[in-house]
């Protein structure tokens, strides 16, 4: 499901929509708004992440326990 908005933009906010356009990284208008959208949830996303792993090494857990040990094998001596 889609939804239609309107918005107000100044001139310089439109005219970074038109250069991303215009450069070829949007199809349109709507495509460069919809791909800042994109880039808005990934942030969010991260500090999501983020969030997670600060409360992991607050606790004192490890960030990847698949990962805990695998210094510890044994390896060949170095020279």
């Amino acid at each position: 499901m889609s939804t239609q908005i309107a918005i107000r933009l100044a001139d310089d906010d439109l005219n970074a929509l038109d250069v991303e356009v215009k450069e070829g990284r949007a199809a349109s208008r709507s495509d460069a708004v919809r791909r800042g959208i994109a880039h808005i949830k990934r942030d969010q996303r991260y500090r999501g992440e983020e969030r997670n792993l600060i409360e992991l090494a607050r606790r004192g857990e490890a960030v990847y326990p698949d990962l805990v040990g695998l210094l510890d094998l044994p390896h060949a001596p170095l020279d």
